[in-house]
């Protein structure tokens, strides 16, 4: 008896079926897509793709289909870097499709190739750390130190246990995030790191163990009744007060602490090198973002100013002959 046929499934004839068979595809393998960039994508498709795009015939899908989809898009208000990232999983989506086979044409040249608008960055000096250490209250500041010294991400701190704390050795093992209140088995990148703890945060780490919350997980920084920190709750309810009372931009997010570490580290001398190791960084475009902060730009040209000056500058020989010249006409305005 012959075993039964199975039908091989039917290929994708409209945008919404390939958009679903590429999906299901990135959450398989050895590195699935990350919740919150599954979550992401979802709400990409939701609220704008597929509006435009769900029942548009895969084999009419041209660059002029995707250049009205850009428009309407546009016209309903998201800005240009939100749009940049509603294109990217679509530009993924096709591109994996015509590598596959399903798709006739490279999509490629319909997408534009420039990178998204950087996002903004907030950017505080030592003192501007300290101040907005100072105006949270005393339960949070050890979480905000931390932050803003190691540059440990929102949902990485969430994640630390004290396990993960070697306090003599001043390092602290970054391997997992939390995304919502789900423990994620990895960080954001897929990788795990050890972030080395500046000896002034270690301090106060030493002092936040007798005070930190018991919990079943050993959470590092946990809400006051040990539970996990809910990342939502405290931007509205802790951070953004305390950011008022300091008197910061209220543009400030909890991200630009990361911003902030990159930043100083690289002002106070470490390498590019150690600062992608330090934050978790695999190009090193990322990290050259933070080397060129307005204010180290302006110490670069200030150094033009001071090597001008030195060669500018006279040599004492020049100087007794400069002398000798000033004196007459200096004694000359005495007598008159």
């Amino acid at each position: 008896m012959d075993p039964p046929t199975t039908s091989a499934p039917a290929p994708a004839t409209t945008v919404a079926e390939a958009w679903a068979t590429w999906l299901a595809y990135r959450c398989c393998g050895a590195r699935p897509l990350r919740a919150s960039t599954l979550s992401d994508y979802r709400c990409v498709w939701r609220c704008h793709l597929a509006p435009q795009l769900a029942d548009t015939p895969l084999h009419a899908l041209d660059g002029a289909a995707i250049a009205r989809a850009v428009v309407a898009i546009s016209s309903a208000g998201v800005s240009s870097r939100r749009l940049a990232k509603v294109l990217i999983p679509l530009r993924a989506c096709l591109r994996w499709h015509y590598r596959m086979g399903s798709f006739d044409r490279d999509p490629a040249p319909w997408f534009d190739a420039s990178p998204p608008p950087a996002e903004e960055r907030n950017i505080l000096s030592i003192a501007q750390v300290e101040q907005l250490i100072a105006a949270f209250p005393e339960f949070y500041r050890p979480m905000i130190t931390f932050a803003a010294y190691t540059g440990v991400r929102l949902g990485e701190l969430r994640a630390l246990t004290w396990d993960g704390i070697d306090l003599e050795a001043r390092t602290a093992l970054v391997s997992k995030s939390m995304f919502l209140n789900e423990l994620q088995p990895s960080t954001k990148t897929g990788f795990t790191r050890t972030v080395p703890i500046p000896s002034h945060v270690v301090e106060v780490l030493m002092g936040w163990r007798d005070a930190c919350p018991s919990s079943p997980e050993g959470w590092l920084f946990p809400k006051p009744n040990g539970r996990v920190l809910d990342g939502n709750s405290f931007r509205k309810d802790t951070w953004r007060p305390a950011v008022a009372r300091a008197g910061l931009s209220p543009k400030l997010r909890i991200h630009d602490l990361r911003h902030t570490s990159a930043s100083l580290y690289l002002q106070h001398g470490a390498t590019v090198r150690e600062v992608m190791e330090i934050h978790g960084w695999r190009q090193m475009e990322t990290a050259l973002r933070y080397l060129h902060t307005c204010e180290s730009l302006n110490v670069a040209a200030d150094r033009l100013s001071v090597a001008r000056s030195a060669v500018n500058a006279p040599r004492p020989a020049e100087e007794n002959a400069q002398s000798a010249e000033r004196l007459p006409a200096a004694l000359h305005n005495h007598i008159i």
